[in-house]
C-alpha cells in the first residue's frame, strides 16, 4: 500500500476517527445486544446507565490519548502500515480490559474475565474494524490528493511544493529553490524562505516530521530541531566538535548539525 501519508497522523484525522467510532458503535450495538449473553448496555436502570456512561467516557479519554501518542510517535519514527494495526489491535486490547473492567466492578458481574474478555474482545474489535477500515481508507485517498499537490509543476519548470498544517490544510506554497531552513518550536514549525530577495519566515502548527513528509526529498534533517534545503549550503563546517552549516543567503546564523546526522550532510554535499 506504500508510505502512509502524514494527513492520516494530523489531529483533525484521529480525533474524527474516534468521534467516527463512538457513532458507530452506539448503532452497533443496538443491532448485536439481541446475540450477545455479556450486553448490559442500557439507561432504563440508573445503575446500568452509570455504567455505560462510565464506559463511553473512559473510552473516549483513552482512544484521544492513544491518538496523541500516535501523533507523538509519527514525529519521531515513520510508522508503516504494520505498525499503525499493531496499534489499532493494541487499541482494541485495552479497551476490552476497560470493559471487562467495568462489567465486573461497576455492575458486579458474577462472570470470570476468562469468560467475558474473549467475547468482549470480538465485540469491541468488530466495533472498531469497520470504521477504521472507512476512516483509514478516506484518509490515504485524501492523504495522497494532499501529496500530489505538492507535486505541481509551472509552465517555467520550476517545482512548488506545499506545507500542511496539523489538520492537513495547505498554509505555504512556495518554490522549493526559495526554501531555506525549518526550525521547530514546540507545537510549531518557523519555516524561513526567500521572496523578493528578502528573508521571510512563516510559523506553522506542524511538527517537523510533517515538514519532512511534505518536502520528501527536498529538505534535510540536520538536527532534532532543524531542517535545511542541501542546495543553500554553502559552507558545511565537518569539525566534530564544532558542526554546522551557513547556508547562502545573508543574516542567517550558522545552523548547528548532530553528530547523527553529519554523515547524511557530507554525502549529500558531495554529490
Amino acid at each position: 500500500m506504500g508510505k502512509i501519508p502524514s494527513y492520516m497522523f494530523t489531529r483533525r484525522f484521529l480525533f474524527l476517527t474516534v468521534l467516527f467510532i463512538v457513532m458507530f458503535s452506539i448503532l452497533f450495538l443496538q443491532l448485536y445486544s439481541p446475540f450477545s449473553t455479556t450486553y448490559w448496555f442500557e439507561f432504563d436502570h440508573s445503575y446500568k446507565m452509570l455504567g455505560t456512561l462510565t464506559m463511553y467516557a473512559f473510552t473516549v479519554l483513552f482512544l484521544l490519548a492513544s491518538k496523541v501518542l500516535l501523533i507523538h510517535l509519527h514525529s519521531r519514527y515513520e510508522i508503516g502500515i504494520w505498525g499503525l494495526i499493531l496499534f489499532s489491535v493494541s487499541e482494541v486490547f485495552i479497551v476490552s480490559v476497560i470493559y471487562v473492567s467495568i462489567t465486573i466492578l461497576t455492575l458486579q458481574n458474577d462472570n470470570s474475565p476468562l469468560f467475558l474478555f474473549p467475547r468482549a474482545f470480538f465485540c469491541i474489535f468488530l466495533i472498531m474494524l469497520i470504521p477504521y477500515i472507512i476512516a483509514y481508507l478516506f484518509g490515504y485517498a485524501k492523504g495522497f490528493k494532499i501529496q500530489s499537490e505538492n507535486n505541481t509543476f509551472r509552465p517555467s519548470g520550476t517545482l512548488i511544493v506545499s506545507i500542511h498544517d496539523n489538520k492537513g490544510n495547505i498554509k505555504l506554497s512556495l518554490r522549493i529553490m526559495d526554501i531555506l531552513y525549518a526550525v521547530s518550536e514546540d507545537n510549531y514549525v518557523k519555516v524561513f524562505y526567500e521572496q523578493d530577495g528578502e528573508l521571510k519566515n512563516s510559523m506553522i502548527r506542524t511538527t517537523a516530521k510533517n515538514i519532512e513528509d511534505d518536502l520528501e526529498g527536498q529538505i534535510t534533517r540536520c538536527h532534532r530541531s532543524y531542517l535545511i534545503n542541501i542546495a543553500k549550503v554553502k559552507f558545511f563546517n565537518n569539525d566534530r566538535d564544532n558542526l554546522y552549516v551557513i547556508l547562502d543567503h545573508e543574516g542567517i546564523n550558522p545552523i548547528p548539525v548532530s553528530r547523527s546526522y553529519r554523515d547524511t550532510i557530507a554525502t549529500l554535499l558531495s554529490k
